[in-house]
């Protein structure tokens, strides 16, 4: 239960310190903001916003209860946050740590359900999903994107069964949990395009009003939050990420910012509106399942996106599992465990894996057991992306090739 990502734990701590006060985290958001514009220039950071609260709303209304019912046992205490460049340490009560990841293990235990349900009660599905080591590492010991990718399912599951106010209604509840599931949306409404449905006004209205009322409180917080996401530097598994190659070859750090906080971002924006308008094109003329579409929808996104966290990959795994029980070849098995394995292999390493486990120990001997030299470093990681993006590449061309499953009884074979 202790077992942590020191740096998201500090935005955890602040978030159940803010909510117990009363106080919208957004507002701590821009006053840290203001307060390091002050100290460090307009641009300090890149993406001139201090990283705690970037998130929609969603995430602190699920949280508001279980922050309050923490603040009976432990009061808040004062907001308390490292400054920017040093890496945060925070020690917190294990019900902080039971409360914030209740949300997250009940939202895992949603989409395995909702798998059993999609897969006519497949408990290989189910079992593969639960005990898929880079789940396990992210909603146990990191970020919350199981909640927007239960939410995001769910959306998937009602729409399938021609519940589509309820579905539009889930699907903008994962988009204000995190920004990812609204590149679904036009997935969505492309599928009453196809079929010359008006219910595509209805589905759209339904998911914008939602979104609409949800965010309209909070609007400043949320769009200095947007802001930050769209103009922080590339980082993650894409291979705009090179700038790290070019610092070790002794490019000025002047040169470097302006890549990193100037250029980038805009190439990184291109990208991404080229890249989704692309793909939804091609997917508004083909017959294929929804949920198939949805998995070549968030492959080309993270092939596209120039921030693919680690945890993020998470959203893609329920989607691909699917698609395994449906279609089934030993191609995309073989993809589905290297696109999970690579980024639990750049997470081992990056963080690196050992640094989990502070909330035990604060021996740095321990923290940084499997630290590698910056070169060292440098180059496996490196060597994961260009992997990553290889494998998500083939396996687009795989799924839009749409290879003949393999047939019920050899199927049988291979599964034992």
């Amino acid at each position: 239960m202790n077992l942590n990502h020191p740096l998201d734990l500090q935005a955890w701590q602040g978030l159940y310190v803010d909510l117990g006060n009363n106080r919208s985290p957004y507002d701590t958001l821009e006053n840290l903001t203001a307060d390091a514009r002050a100290t460090l220039g307009a641009g300090w950071s890149g993406a001139d916003a201090y990283m705690y609260y970037t998130y929609p709303p969603m995430l602190m209304i699920i949280h508001y209860p279980f922050a309050k019912l923490y603040a009976l046992f432990y009061p808040p205490v004062p907001l308390n946050f490292s400054p920017y460049g040093v890496d945060p340490y925070p020690q917190v009560p294990l019900l902080l740590n039971f409360l914030f990841k209740l949300p997250i293990f009940l939202a895992d235990i949603g989409i395995a359900l909702l798998l059993y349900k999609m897969t006519k009660r497949s408990e290989k599905t189910v079992v593969a999903f639960v005990f898929n080591p880079l789940v396990i590492l992210v909603s146990a010991c990191w970020m919350f994107d199981s909640i927007a990718a239960f939410f995001l399912l769910l959306a998937t599951y009602l729409f399938e069964r021609k519940r589509y106010d309820s579905s539009a209604v889930f699907l903008a509840f994962g988009f204000l949990t995190k920004i990812l599931p609204i590149f679904a949306l036009p997935v969505f409404c492309t599928e009453f395009i196809r079929r010359r449905s008006w219910k595509v006004i209805r589905y759209a209205f339904i998911f914008g009003l939602i979104s609409a009322l949800v965010i309209a409180p909070f609007w400043s917080g949320v769009k200095l939050s947007f802001e930050y996401q769209a103009a922080r530097e590339p980082s993650g598994l894409t291979p705009l990420c090179f700038t790290v190659i070019l610092q070790g070859a002794g490019v000025s750090q002047s040169t470097l910012d302006e890549l990193k906080f100037a250029i980038l971002p805009v190439i990184g924006t291109f990208l991404l509106v080229m890249g989704m308008s692309a793909i939804y094109a091609y997917l508004s003329k083909k017959e294929m399942s929804l949920r198939r579409k949805i998995l070549i929808t968030l492959v080309v996104y993270f092939m596209v996106s120039k921030n693919v966290h680690e945890p993020h990959i998470l959203t893609l795994i329920p989607f691909f599992l699917l698609e395994l029980h449906e279609s089934y070849t030993l191609d995309k098995r073989i993809h589905y465990h290297v696109i999970w394995i690579l980024p639990f292999i750049y997470a081992a390493v990056g963080v690196p894996l050992t640094r989990f486990l502070y909330g035990y120990t604060m021996n740095m001997n321990v923290l940084y057991l499997f630290e590698l030299s910056p070169l060292v470093k440098g180059i496996v990681l490196g060597a994961v992306v260009i992997m990553f993006y290889a494998a998500l590449l083939s396996l687009l061309i795989t799924l839009i090739r749409g290879k003949p499953p393999v047939p019920i009884e050899k199927l049988k074979r291979l599964r034992k």
